[in-house]
Order: C-alpha cells, then sequence, then structure tokens
C-alpha cells in the first residue's frame, strides 16, 4: 500500500529526466536546456528529407529549461546559447534516425516487452520503477492498466497510461541506438595486422641526440612570399578551408554599461549610511521594506559560515556589531550581529511519516513505544516514509511548537505534528552538545550604472559613429584612438552570439540580414549589458573561404616562409658533415637528447605538432644518422642511440582495442555525427523564428 501512496502521490510527475537520458545513452546528452520560442511557424530546421518543427522544438525547450532551472536556479544563462544547444539536439537525433531507417533497424514487439517488462528489465526501466514509488516495471504497468484493481481514480490511470506510452516510445528509440552502435563496432574491428601494426608502432621508445635549427632565428625579411606563391600553396590545402553555410565577417565595439566612478561614489556614501542606521536600529529595521537591498537573515554555527571573511566578524564581534565585509563585481556586502546564544544545534532522529485516521495512527505510535523500530513499521498500512538514525541541524530553524517538543523530548516516540490525515512521529536519539549560535544578517547592494552614466557611455559611443560611413571606415587606429577596443567575429545562421559577447543574437541577426559593407545603428545586448555597434565587413558563401581571411593568409605565409627557411637551411648543411657533432656546428646549435614513442603529441624538448618526426624517428634503425629533416618548427638531424623495447610481449586482445579506440569503430562513434552531417545537408532557420 506504501508503494499505491507513492504512486498517487507522483500522478503528476512528466517523464522528463528518463525520457532524456535514454536517448542521450549512446549519442551523449541532446536536451541540455531550451527557452519558449518567440512567434510561429513550421520548420525550424531541416535535416536531409526530415524536417524538424517549430512546435516540437518548443517543446523540447520548454522541457530542457524546466530542467535547467531545477538544477541551476541561481545562474543565469543565456536562452539563446540554450535554444541552440536543444535545436543541435534535435539535430543529431535526425540524422540519426534518418540512418537507422536506411540500415532497416527496427525494434520488435517481443524485444520492447522484455525490456519494459522481462525478468532482466532494461537499467533505465528500474530505474523509472524506483522514481515511481515502484518495485518493478511490471508493477507499475499493473497500476497503469489495471486500475480497478488498486481503486486508483481514472484521472490517476490516464497519466500513468500516457506515461508508459512515453516510455515506450523512449525504451524502442534506445533499442534502436544500442542496435545501431552494435552494427558500427561490428563493421570497425581491428584485424591481426591492424593490431600487429599498432603493436610495433607503441611497442617501443628511442632515444634520440639531435641537432636542430629553429626557423625563428632567420630574419622573415630575407624570405618575402609572393603572391602566387600564397596562391599555389591555398590551393594545395584548399579542402582544409571548406565552409557549408554562408559565412559573415563582423567587426565591432561592445561598450561595457558598468557603473561610473561617480556612480560608485554615490553607492559608498549610501552603504556608509546604510551602516551607521543599522548600528542606531534593531536588528535590520533600517532596511526592512527597502527593495534596494537584499537582505538575508540566519542562525548559524560559525563553522557552517563558508564565508571566512563573514566567519571572523561573526566570531570577533559583539552583539550589534555592522560592518562591511566585501566589495566584489560592483556590489556591496554588509553584516550585522544581531545576536548570539548557546544552544543544541545538531538533533539524531527517527522520523515516520504517517497518513491515516487518529486510530491508526495512535496504534501506529503505540506499537514503536512497545518495541518495534522504524524500519519495522515501514510497510505498515499508511506509513508512507520511515527513516532512522537522521541527524537534523536546528539552528536555522524558527522557534516554534514543534522545535521546542523536539529539543525537550524524552526517550520514546512521539507527535511533533499533525493536520488532517497526516502526522510525523519521531523519537530523539541523541543532542550534541550546546553550541554558539549566530543571529546574523547580510545585506547586499549592488551598485547599477545611473541613467547619466549610460547617457554619458551612448552620447560618446554616437559620437564616434557617426563618423563611420562604411565598414571599411571602422578601423582598428580610429577605435583605439576613441578609447574603444574593435574586435572581429565570424558567424553563420546558427550563431547564438557575437564573438564572446553573450545575449547578442539580435546583433547575430543584423549581421544575417545586412549586405556587405553596412554599419548597425547602437544595439544593446539582450540583458543590456553591452552597448554594439557592428560592421559587417564580408560575406562568404558556401565554398571556401577566402585566402584573404587573415588567419588563413597568415598561417599560409609563414608556412611558405618556412617552407623557403628549411630549403635554405637543408642547402647549406646537406652531405657537408659525417656526424651529429659536425652537423650542430653547421647548424650553430648543440647536441641535445630526447626520446620519442610514435602516436605522442609531445617531443620533450622540441615541442608539438612536428609529425614528421613523431613518424621517421620510430622506424629509423639504431645508430644511424639521419638527413636533414624539415620540420614545422625548424630543421633537424638526429641519431637513434638506443631502443628500449619495454619488453612488453604482443597481445592481439590489447592491441586490436587500442587500435579501435584510435582508429576503429571507437574513434568513428566519438566523430559520427560530423561525418553524418557531411552526407545529409542541415539547413537551420533558427534566426527567422526569433527577434531577439
Amino acid at each position: 500500500m506504501a508503494t499505491l501512496e507513492r504512486i498517487r502521490k507522483r500522478s503528476g510527475l512528466l517523464l522528463i529526466v528518463v525520457g532524456a537520458a535514454l536517448l542521450a545513452f549512446i549519442i551523449g546528452d541532446f536536451f541540455t536546456s531550451g527557452r519558449t520560442l518567440f512567434g510561429t511557424g513550421t520548420t525550424i530546421a531541416k535535416v536531409g528529407n526530415t524536417k524538424i518543427d517549430v512546435q516540437e522544438f518548443q517543446r523540447r525547450n520548454e522541457e530542457a529549461s524546466q530542467q535547467m532551472q531545477q538544477q541551476q536556479p541561481n545562474n543565469k544563462i543565456d536562452p539563446a546559447r540554450m535554444q541552440a544547444q536543444v535545436l543541435q539536439g534535435m539535430i543529431q537525433e535526425a540524422l540519426v534516425n534518418e540512418e537507422m531507417d536506411r540500415l532497416g533497424i527496427t525494434v520488435t514487439d517481443n524485444e520492447l516487452s522484455k525490456a519494459m517488462t522481462g525478468t532482466t528489465a532494461h537499467p533505465y526501466m528500474m530505474q523509472f520503477a524506483r522514481q515511481m514509488g515502484a518495485e518493478s516495471p511490471d508493477q507499475v504497468y499493473d497500476y497503469a492498466f489495471n486500475p480497478s484493481k488498486y481503486n486508483l481514480p481514472t484521472e490517476t490511470a490516464q497519466q500513468l497510461q500516457q506515461m508508459w506510452l512515453n516510455q515506450e516510445q523512449q525504451m524502442t528509440q534506445m533499442l534502436k541506438l544500442q542496435k545501431f552502435q552494435s552494427m558500427l563496432s561490428g563493421a570497425l574491428v581491428a584485424n591481426e595486422l591492424d593490431a600487429k601494426e599498432y603493436y610495433n608502432g607503441n611497442a617501443s621508445t628511442s632515444y634520440v641526440a639531435y641537432a636542430t635549427k629553429s626557423f625563428s632565428t632567420m630574419p622573415d625579411a630575407d624570405f618575402p612570399v609572393s603572391d602566387s606563391e600564397l596562391r599555389e600553396a591555398y590551393n594545395k590545402e584548399k579542402e582544409a578551408y571548406r565552409v557549408t553555410d554562408e559565412t559573415r565577417r563582423v567587426n565591432f565595439i561592445a561598450v561595457n554599461i558598468a557603473p561610473s566612478a561617480a556612480d560608485k561614489a554615490d553607492a559608498q556614501t549610501l552603504v556608509d549610511s546604510t551602516i551607521a542606521k543599522l548600528r542606531t536600529t534593531p536588528a535590520i529595521d533600517a532596511v526592512a521594506g527597502d527593495t534596494n537591498f537584499g537582505v538575508n537573515r540566519t542562525t548559524s554555527t560559525a563553522a557552517n559560515v563558508s564565508s571566512p571573511v563573514l566567519r571572523s566578524f561573526l566570531t570577533d564581534s559583539v552583539e550589534g556589531a555592522v560592518a562591511q565585509i566585501s566589495y566584489i563585481d560592483d556590489e556591496f556586502t554588509i553584516a550585522k550581529l544581531i545576536g548570539k546564544k548557546n544552544a543544541v544545534d545538531s538533533v539524531n532522529l527517527d522520523i515516520i511519516q504517517f497518513q491515516g485516521d487518529a486510530a491508526a495512527r495512535d496504534s501506529l505510535l503505540a506499537a514503536l513505544n512497545s518495541g518495534k523500530t522504524a524500519a519495522d513499521v515501514a510497510d505498515m498500512n499508511g506509513v508512507l516514509q520511515s527513516n532512522s538514525d537522521v541527524w537534523q541541524s536546528f539552528a536555522a530553524a524558527p522557534d516554534n511548537e514543534v522545535k521546542t517538543r523536539i529539543l525537550e523530548a524524552g526517550q520514546g516516540y512521539f507527535i511533533a505534528d499533525s493536520a488532517a490525515n497526516m502526522a510525523s512521529i519521531i523519537r530523539v536519539n541523541s543532542k550534541k552538545a550546546p553550541v554558539t549560535l549566530y543571529d546574523y544578517a547580510t545585506v547586499n547592494y549592488k551598485v547599477y550604472p545611473s541613467d547619466a552614466t549610460i547617457d554619458k557611455l551612448n552620447d560618446d559611443l554616437q559620437a564616434f559613429v557617426s563618423g563611420i560611413t562604411n565598414a571599411d571606415s571602422l578601423t582598428m587606429s580610429k577605435a583605439i584612438n576613441a578609447g574603444y577596443t574593435l574586435q572581429p567575429a565570424t558567424i553563420t545562421a546558427n550563431s547564438y552570439m557575437l564573438g564572446n559577447v553573450p545575449y547578442t543574437r539580435n546583433v547575430v541577426k543584423w549581421a544575417m540580414d545586412a549586405k556587405a559593407g553596412q554599419v548597425s545603428p547602437i544595439m544593446q545586448d539582450n540583458q543590456n549589458d553591452h552597448l554594439i555597434v557592428a560592421a559587417l565587413s564580408e560575406v562568404i558563401k558556401p565554398g571556401y573561404m577566402p585566402i584573404s581571411d587573415e588567419t588563413i593568409n597568415s598561417t599560409l605565409t609563414q608556412k611558405v616562409r618556412n617552407d623557403k627557411k628549411a630549403a635554405s637551411i637543408i642547402n647549406d648543411i646537406k652531405g657537408k658533415a659525417n656526424d651529429l657533432n659536425g652537423y650542430a656546428q653547421l647548424l650553430s646549435s648543440r647536441v641535445d637528447s630526447t626520446q620519442v614513442t610514435f602516436g605522442q603529441m609531445y617531443i620533450p624538448g622540441i615541442g608539438v605538432m612536428e609529425s614528421t618526426l613523431l613518424g621517421q624517428i620510430p622506424v629509423t634503425p639504431k645508430g644511424k644518422l639521419s638527413e636533414p629533416v624539415q620540420g614545422n618548427n625548424g630543421v633537424y638531424v638526429y641519431t637513434v642511440y638506443d631502443i628500449d623495447t619495454q619488453s612488453r610481449p604482443y597481445s592481439y586482445e590489447e592491441n586490436a582495442a587500442r587500435f579501435n579506440q584510435q582508429f576503429g569503430s571507437q574513434a568513428v562513434m566519438q566523430n559520427l555525427i560530423g561525418i553524418m552531417m557531411e552526407k545529409d545537408k542541415v539547413e537551420n532557420n533558427t534566426l527567422k523564428f526569433y527577434t531577439e
């Protein structure tokens, strides 16, 4: 009966957490956050031939938003970012579903029944049953579809039935995903040759002596790069710069809307005045009802105060003391010690929650006081919850009749409180020794920019913008001379903010609708934290990022220049020495040593991104002097003076598993969504539905 009561209590529960967990089992957490969509429409995104309906997206947003608010109630989260994450999850789900449909993956009724109610039901079904307060999924099913057997109301039964049907849908998807994963894993397995090759490449460590000349020691001016050389390098690596979505390059200024020095000085004056009033008035009367202040009154031991500054203030102050204890992020915190006393803080209890009539309650109480334990009565009719050996803190609890009963209780069980047909039956097992309890309040005052400050920031930026006629005229030098910072950003229709400035999807929308060369009016982010001016400098259609892109141009220029430096070094030294010391002299270097194992990312003493060395050294015979080798950062000459095989025997199972992790099924699974997105085009229409 206790289980049935739990079912009744949970009849309004929505199946969100378990359902989301099922879909996240293989692919990852799709649905982490969201918010209600503004506007109406039909298709917010299209994946291959699958359309994602805006109403379904809105429903997912609302569910995920509720979860986020429950998990992080005090965190400030950008709604645009949450919505982007939810939509990305739905896109991933659509990609996987399309692929499973192509492969003909289905789930039979028998498979579904075994997973949901079989003797070895799926762990998520067991979790679902526990959340419902049932012993097994079978029991939940019985409650839902045989309600008359348990005298369940029709409305409760209908809710349980809908929850069960939702669970069937989630479990079907889960089983399909498991089959999909099994197919991929089975199709990409290391064979004996793969495992042996992996072993050979990783079983030994080469100890190397080397000499090098770094490209950084050679003046760039001596190695100019022509436009034709740059274009040739770009064409060789063009595929690395492919873009599938229209991309826009924006330069922008973001002015932080923050309190001025005058605002802070005025706030300090107010805080000082408030401190004086708190010292001369009882408790927190000086700020009572004043919405400019956040007030929190607490009773606690010093050990339970997390802030060391506040804890020190409480232990070192006399009653009535008031002080400003911090000023962080434009927020003042004032503390007042209202009083202190010695009292019992922690009590160990047995607690039984009961529902039923007075006669049954008194019968339960009599049974407990005749020797029954809390565990003994856990399954009795009317017992909703039974807990033993519970430590309860009473420091912050308000003084009332229940608290007094508990603190003054004797050895037996008693009714701590009751109302209608509900009661709490308690026994006090032990009490900790009295400690000093501090009655204190913290008063917070946040400093905001005044209207005058905001007007000045806006007027100054407007004066600057008035001289900007197009994107080309918004230059770094002009911004710096005016006291601003010009920042670059690259955006697409999928972007939910501009650069690293949150709450700026409205600016992204402006940029995606603008024409190249346009300059925006002064805009604000959706939290009114920044004033923003943006200039659309370039529109890049799907295809390839242009060679004019600053990052691409710089990277290719450096690569071509390093190729020239390497050719010059190799031409000067190749064949002109017979040993490593001779090459070290030619390179104006010294002989150093390191160790290399194939597959490592970092070579001690040399650094990262030296793939040529990592590929050559493990297969170089011991004692052989290498030819000059061009790396990413310099030219190297080396010899392997020792090889350590670590005496590790070959194991197919071990090396096949490692191969699969790096190159096989596990590697593919980690990149599965990206691989699918190359096959099925994704169309994102988010900006057509959101105006902020």
